[in-house]
């Protein structure tokens, strides 16, 4: 009888140490040991309310990959849409590594002739600055792919270091922040949703799922084209939290439909139009205007998921497909990085818009019905 006393009495204790270390990390506040079993009621509260409320990004089925999955009928969306956390950090791994390069050394010799190298000569040489920087050490990822052929990590690395690239062109260099990405690709349907449900998210009709919280991204493999995509675009979910923060559910899930078809040729990025909402070069479905888009932020839970996310990726198709649209890009993600824990209100992003596309609802129309080619980078 005694010794169970004792048991009882240890447990209680050892609970208390874990929920006080529970309550620094999840929640930044310390624990009460004045009241403890009142603070670890209230500790315990807090968690189940923030767990059910945790920010994530799913990766949707599309139609035509849910008869692929037993015992789903109707595509739904399963997304949690973002929301402040009680402890928001910064998730990045600080600013990235970048040096100038591609300098071209020029002189012109004794019979007038100018001459252009990339090597220095051993004689004093002017220097052609070419202005071209090359950005190192974008990201830390960690990739667990069991039994997956080791070109797929290969390849996902290569696609990632194009999104980089792409954002540097479009933000600037010395705006990106380098990232931290833990993906788990899992071989199984029955793996990858016993891993979702494990971390409290629902896995019907996903693909893959990102976690706020501990930066971490699911992805099953269906086949190795379709895993690809939805790694990549999961990724992207993470480099928008680490290098911009908090954003808006259409921008957030624009870029990542967005970047889905990205490979590149030599030096050069080339991202081609959402096969899922394409088809020979042509939007295949109604979109809203990105005036109304804007508007829908708390709506996904409820609203026609595969328009908002054809919509979504419409709008950011329409707006890196000109210099103009890029402008207003870097503007919005810039002044989304002064915010790391919020996202811009619907009214200055609306009056950012406008500012740059006076004519937009116009202009948008007009460029969805033209073909829709693949971006160069």
């Amino acid at each position: 009888m005694f010794k169970t006393k004792l048991r009882v009495v240890f447990i209680f204790f050892v609970l208390l140490i874990v929920s006080a270390l529970i309550a620094n990390y999840f929640t930044g506040r310390v624990f009460n040991y004045h009241d403890p079993i009142g603070e670890v009621k209230r500790i315990y509260s807090s968690l189940s309310s923030q767990l059910a409320s945790e920010p994530l990004a799913t990766k949707q089925l599309k139609k035509e990959d849910v008869a692929t999955v037993k015992d789903v009928s109707v595509p739904v969306d399963h997304h949690l849409s973002q929301v402040n956390n009680t402890r928001c950090v910064d998730v990045s791994l600080g600013q990235i590594k970048y040096k100038r390069n591609g300098d071209i050394f020029t002189w012109t010799d004794s019979d007038g002739v100018p001459h252009f190298s990339d090597k220095k000569p051993d004689f004093a040489v002017a220097t052609y600055d070419t202005g071209f920087i090359e950005s190192l050490d974008y990201f830390d990822l960690t990739l667990n792919t069991p039994k997956l052929p080791g070109s797929f990590n290969q390849e996902l690395r290569m696609k990632l270091n194009t999104v980089f690239k792409v954002y540097g062109q479009v933000i600037g260099v010395h705006a990106l922040k380098k990232v931290k990405l833990n993906l788990t690709v899992l071989p199984t349907r029955r793996a990858y949703e016993a891993a979702i449900k494990h971390r409290g998210g629902n896995p019907t009709n996903t693909a893959g799922m990102y976690f706020h919280a501990s930066n971490s991204a699911f992805i099953h493999y269906d086949n190795a084209h379709k895993a690809m995509r939805t790694a990549v675009h999961e990724a992207v979910h993470a480099i928008n939290k680490a290098v911009l923060g908090y954003t808006p559910r259409w921008f957030n899930e624009g870029f990542a439909e967005y970047f889905e078809f990205t490979k590149n040729n030599m030096q050069t990025a080339i991202v081609a139009p959402n096969s899922s909402w394409t088809k020979n070069n042509n939007l295949t479905k109604s979109v809203f205007s990105i005036d109304t888009l804007v508007g829908l932020d708390d709506t996904w839970k409820e609203g026609d998921t595969s328009k908002l996310y054809a919509s979504s990726w419409a709008a950011i198709y329409f707006l890196m497909d000109t210099q103009t649209g890029r402008a207003l890009l870097k503007n919005i993600m810039l002044a989304e990085q002064e915010h790391l824990c919020n996202k811009l209100p619907e009214k200055q992003l609306k009056a950012m818009v406008y500012k740059q596309f006076p004519n937009l609802n116009r202009e948008y129309s007009q460029r969805l019905k033209k073909p829709l080619k693949a971006h160069t980078f």
